[in-house]
């Protein structure tokens, strides 16, 4: 009896640290770190803020070419890591475009789907795009001959494989993470417009003139359906200056707009050293929660039915993690970590003989309760 009291302590030890491990810090309503800069047209994004259009975005071309460009006035606050700076998101094609900070460098995709409905993603990066602290103006325009990256008005690299569309850029504009997963960028965004057309080098470069000394891309431009300024200064709301496009908003609160709940494993699968770390570490985490558990369950039932017990309550407590985890912004909720979850749940119950738990117990007992030395003779 006294052996199952001191399991059952170790058992609820185990889980509460397992729930603090994955659930901290529990803040599912975050305060949404984004400010208007004092000094200049643009706003700040702290550790984790977002900015997205209250409508999609509708982008056509006016000549029925497939042509289209993007321009974006930034200043990252550092290099050190991978963030995400614009999503382009769709219901049936989240990351149907996304603009992506790299430690120093650029990296855009694209994801297409086949008539099968499975996802094709394009994608390129230009190095050395960013300095931490410096203005960038980063300009793409993209034709029937490829894409063209511009940074700071002057052409970087010339990509003839990857094109994309005015349908690309069509879809709800999520700046500051990803739409679908926490991927927060930090810095300062001062400019955003897209055009229906392809800029030549002479009206890159003028833009870029405009935009970094009046903040501005210029006014009547053809081709322009959405620019934002970012001159509001207070406010929640950011508006295009063209009457077509949508308006942005700053909501009071930081979410992850279209995270799913428990993403199914296909969705979650990368073929990378990131993904397998994953994996294992998630086994090995639940594997003292299956050893204390099945040591708990053998003291009053038989080894099989105590392992699957074990197991079973592993795996429940990882649905409710993964569920408890959709609601909290910074942490994702999939299918694969119940999996992974239940595996070491059930290798530690199977780890978990009775002569095993007992010599542990014991050992704790020593540790807890050091036996005193025995007084000298007299």
């Amino acid at each position: 009896m006294q052996e199952k009291k001191r399991l059952g302590v170790l058992c609820c030890i185990v889980v509460a640290g397992v729930l603090v491990c994955t659930l901290w810090p529990f803040d599912p309503f975050p305060s949404n770190q984004v400010s208007w800069l004092p000094r200049a047209h643009g706003i700040l994004f702290g550790s984790h803020g977002i900015v997205l259009s209250k409508e999609p975005l509708r982008a056509e071309s006016t000549d029925g070419r497939e042509v289209c460009s993007l321009e974006l006035l930034l200043k990252p606050a550092n290099t050190d890591g991978g963030y995400t700076i614009l999503n382009i998101y769709t219901p049936g094609n989240p990351s149907q475009f996304r603009v992506r900070q790299w430690t120093d460098g650029l990296l855009v995709s694209r994801s297409v789907l086949d008539p099968r409905k499975k996802t094709r993603t394009q994608r390129f990066n230009v190095d050395h795009a960013f300095q931490p602290g410096k203005l960038s103006l980063i300009t793409m325009t993209s034709g029937p001959k490829g894409t063209i990256v511009y940074l700071n008005g002057r052409q970087a690299r010339v990509l003839p494989e990857f094109i994309f569309t005015p349908n690309d850029l069509a879809g709800q504009i999520v700046i500051g993470t990803s739409a679908t997963e926490y991927h927060p960028w930090r810095g300062e965004i001062r400019g955003l417009a897209v055009y229906s057309k392809e800029l030549e080098p002479d009206e890159v470069f003028r833009n870029y003139e405009n935009w970094t000394a009046r903040g501005d891309s210029g006014e009547g431009l053809e081709g322009t359906i959405a620019r934002y300024v970012f001159n509001e200064k207070t406010g929640a709301e950011i508006h295009n200056t063209l009457p077509s496009g949508p308006d942005l908003e700053i909501p009071k609160r930081f979410e992850v707009p279209h995270k799913p709940m428990l993403q199914s494993p296909a969705n979650e699968y990368e073929w990378n050293w990131g993904y397998a770390k994953d994996l294992l570490q998630n086994i090995a985490g639940f594997v003292p929660v299956g050893f204390l558990l099945c040591g708990y369950f053998a003291l009053s039932r038989g080894q099989k039915i105590a392992i699957l017990y074990a197991t079973l309550a592993g795996g429940l407590l990882s649905f409710a993690i993964e569920v408890m985890q959709a609601c909290i912004p910074s942490r994702g909720s999939g299918v694969t970590d119940i999996i992974t979850n239940t595996v070491g749940a059930a290798l530690g119950a199977v780890l978990a003989r009775p002569s095993l738990v007992r010599m542990i117990l014991r050992r704790m007992d020593t540790v807890i309760y050091p036996e005193k030395p025995a007084l000298p003779p007299d």
